[in-house]
């Protein structure tokens, strides 16, 4: 692990550079540490914010902090001064996955497994270690251009898991754990929308979400209706029948259907998504054709719909969930209790 020296008070530790991002009560800089020159991102929150929880990013500290692998991003160290709280972490030059996606709208199939097979990976070792991430989506994937291998005139996206404000790990005994729902709705599993204990597979059914969207460039479950897109979600109803999945190999449906099972103990496991055969057959594939435009409303364009845009985006800024007066569907449909703050103001 790094060593960083926070010795000498009248010595600056770090040089602050540019500002990488911010929250209600958290920013995040790029900045390089003095001795070493070498470049972090430094996350400060506020803690006399009104929502920071200082239970949570202690928790938060105790996941992470022994987490190591290739595809996860380091937290190297933690320290308080004043009403200051600071994250020093792995500095990932190419931003989110998010804003990426935003820019290039879907992947060919090969760039997909790319990323995905790195996101599994991650999850393998997570999994492993009985940790449970809960909130993977493309804002806390970030990325950076690497020469391919075998090819290093070309470059691909290698990518980093980060942020675990939401991540538990296990009890021995138990793969479930009965806590609050919180994540994005996009990316919710069914199970944590009918308030049931979750574990590893809600990992899974975010990561197979991810996969619908790097290949269609829409999610599986889109409704502009909250009750409806969350429904959706809770019985498992998608669709690989459009134009756009005609193009899509038939091993890549197989494991977005394996990766978005409704019933916990019929998804896949990461272990199991890894050694899927389209991994392999995208390993010794040859760089993709161009695709033809077809007329989807939602692909006719090099980028997703400026309406969608800005709803997904709203939809991945959620951190926290709340009842949405649902009380009419109890028993109806599913017990639904949660969503997200910010649903009501895309409708």
């Amino acid at each position: 692990m790094y060593e960083i020296s926070f010795a000498d008070e009248d010595q600056e530790d770090f040089r602050i550079q540019d500002l990488l991002g911010e929250g209600s009560f958290a920013q995040v800089y790029k900045c390089i540490e003095t001795k070493s020159q070498t470049v972090f991102a430094l996350k400060e929150f506020d803690t006399r914010h009104k929502e920071f929880d200082l239970k949570a990013v202690e928790q938060e500290i105790s996941v992470w902090t022994d987490v190591i692998h290739e595809n996860i991003v380091r937290l190297y160290a933690s320290f308080t001064t004043g009403a200051y709280m600071y994250f020093v972490l792995e500095y990932v030059e190419g931003g989110s996955l998010f804003n990426h996606m935003m820019q290039r709208h879907k992947y060919s199939e090969k760039d997909a497994a790319n990323i995905l097979k790195q996101v599994l990976d991650a999850l393998v070792y997570l999994h492993k270690k009985r940790i449970v991430h809960r909130d993977v989506k493309p804002d806390n994937i970030l990325v950076k251009q690497v020469p391919r291998p075998g090819d290093k005139t070309k470059q691909q996206l290698a990518v980093k898991l980060c942020d675990f404000g939401f991540a538990f790990q296990l009890p021995r005994g138990t793969d479930v754990i009965c806590c609050p729902a919180r994540g994005a709705p996009m990316f919710l599993a069914p199970e944590t929308i009918l308030d049931n204990p979750i574990g590893r597979p809600v990992d899974i059914w975010a990561s197979g979400v991810l996969l619908h969207l790097l290949v269609a460039g829409y999610p599986p479950f889109w409704n502009d209706n909250n009750e409806k897109m969350l429904l959706a979600a809770a019985r498992g109803q998608f669709s690989l029948t459009s134009p756009v999945w005609s193009k899509v190999s038939n091993s890549c449906k197989d494991l977005v259907n394996s990766m978005l099972t409704v019933h916990t103990s019929q998804r896949i496991t990461a272990l199991e998504a890894v050694r899927h055969p389209w991994f392999f057959k995208m390993s010794t594939s040859d760089s993709p054709r161009p695709r033809r435009k077809h007329s989807s409303a939602l692909s006719n364009s090099s980028r997703l719909t400026e309406k969608l845009k800005c709803t997904i985006s709203e939809m991945h800024s959620s951190l926290k969930m709340q009842r949405l007066g649902l009380d009419h569907l109890k028993g109806k449909f599913f017990p639904l209790y949660h969503s997200a703050m910010n649903l009501s103001e895309v409708r």
